[in-house]
């Protein structure tokens, strides 16, 4: 009897045929658990790797991760810890702020205008490549020793990057989406909202990412100069009485406040605006 093509496999078994839905329901599942697995190991091989190196030196070189997190923890118990990290944690929101409003704005101009791109792009590129830190001691003269001077040597510090980003994703856009959906006459609105915007939110989030690590940079050196609150004063603190253990502990404890900004509002911001790519099959 002629064999079938397609309707059979060699073993006479029907082919499976996937549910709908199916793949994509466990699927991400088993990648999100993958992920953080992943994770997990990445961050034990880290601990092992310090804990290892630390008995080599002397605790005031590299003190082990059991002497930090106690002192973590001891900082954890005193009220002037939370003083101190939501200062700088309100400066670097407030400087990122700045830096997303006036970065955006410079970087859809850019992208749009040729002229804007000519013009601006020598500004963008010069004060991308100043030092953070010149900002802050100009920030410090001008405004003096406040919460202003911070926020403020932040923004600045910020919108290069942000503008780059929003410059590039701009210039990025399909453009015969657009012409796509202009002969499909969609109104001006429904084009920017579903064919524009989708295109450009993976640039600003990228902008956003950038931006956070460079704010919380600058923070602690402004801090660090001339402020007397903050993380970046804390460091000073104990920088100036040689205590590794507390520069260690301070340093890894804001790292964990941006990494919970990361993975608690960032990280399903970007899933939920970004909801309608597809994900990548392993």
């Amino acid at each position: 009897m002629p064999h079938e093509h397609g309707s059979h496999h060699r073993d006479g078994a029907a082919p499976v045929v996937p549910v709908a839905g199916e793949t994509d329901l466990v699927a991400p599942e088993r990648r999100s658990w993958r992920g953080v697995w992943l994770r997990a190991l990445s961050l034990l091989s880290l601990l092992l790797v310090w804990l290892v190196a630390s008995l080599f030196f002397s605790p005031t070189v590299l003190p082990g991760p059991v002497q930090v997190v106690a002192a973590m923890v001891g900082n954890l118990g005193e009220p002037e810890t939370y003083f101190h990290l939501w200062t700088t944690v309100y400066r670097v929101v407030a400087g990122m702020l700045i830096a997303v409003a006036a970065g955006l704005v410079i970087g859809l101009v850019m992208g749009l205008s040729k002229f804007g791109e000519e013009f601006l792009d020598s500004w963008v590129l010069v004060a991308f490549t100043v030092p953070s830190v010149v900002y802050g001691i100009l920030a410090i003269l001008w405004f003096g020793l406040n919460d202003v001077a911070a926020i403020v040597a932040i923004g600045v510090t910020a919108v290069p990057a942000v503008a780059i980003n929003m410059w590039q994703g701009v210039k990025a856009i399909d453009l015969s989406l657009v012409r796509m959906g202009r002969a499909f006459h969609f109104s001006r609105g429904s084009i920017l909202r579903k064919l524009v915007v989708p295109q450009v939110i993976p640039f600003l989030l990228a902008a956003l990412r950038y931006a956070l690590g460079l704010a919380w940079k600058i923070a602690t050196v402004v801090e660090l100069i001339g402020l007397s609150s903050g993380v970046g004063y804390q460091l000073g603190y104990w920088f100036g009485l040689f205590n590794m253990t507390q520069v260690l502990a301070w340093t890894i404890l804001f790292t964990i406040v941006l990494l919970l900004i990361e993975f608690v509002i960032l990280k399903p911001t970007e899933y939920w605006l970004t909801r309608w790519r597809p994900s990548v099959q392993n």
